[in-house]
């Protein structure tokens, strides 16, 4: 009820079931994909509720999936290969926001990741070792060899794993503009 007084006051209007029904999916699974027409407020209502129910703006990222995501460095980086010190962090933040979820003193805040218009590009290219930690618990692999330091000075750890206060909202058209899931 406080959730739907707060979208109300802010000029955002969404049935019960609707806002009932997000809230259920979340709690129930760490992704949760929103799917409708092109401008039917999926973006809106993700975005209400991660600023409603996080304490401030470093516990979520609102990230616009490009057309030309073929892999996933728009979310993970990449290990420089001219210089095995260093780690190219995307300056889409989403590694940082991984590694602020992990930190012990943030376990029990929920962290958030809207992917807004995700089917953009083929899901499956960029998104896939997100779905496969998901449901393994396994851990995705960034680089091997050396440690190494992202650009900014942060250590970057050899590999990351799905942290439990790690949500992830999807939104996405169904149109001809669109890629549908395998």
């Amino acid at each position: 009820k406080n959730f739907i007084t707060n979208i109300e006051v802010s000029g955002l209007f969404y049935s019960d079931l609707l806002v009932n029904r997000l809230i259920s999916s979340i709690l129930t699974k760490p992704f949760v994909i929103l799917t409708g027409l092109s401008g039917s407020g999926k973006t809106k209502i993700a975005q209400a509720f991660v600023q409603w129910i996080c304490e401030n703006k470093s516990q979520y990222l609102i990230i616009p999936v490009g057309a030309d995501w073929t892999n996933r460095e728009p979310l993970l980086g990449y290990p420089n290969g001219l210089n095995a010190k260093e780690y190219i962090t995307p300056d889409s933040g989403v590694i940082n926001l991984l590694l602020e979820a992990v930190k012990v003193e943030n376990y029990g805040k929920p962290f958030f990741l809207i992917l807004d218009e995700m089917n953009l590009s083929h899901v499956e290219r960029y998104f896939a070792d997100f779905l496969s930690i998901m449901e393994t618990n396994d851990t995705i692999k960034l680089y091997t060899g050396n440690e190494r330091l992202s650009l900014d000075g942060f250590k970057i750890p050899f590999k990351i794993g799905w942290p439990k206060n790690l949500f992830i909202i999807g939104t996405v058209n169904i149109d001809e503009t669109t890629y549908m899931f395998s």
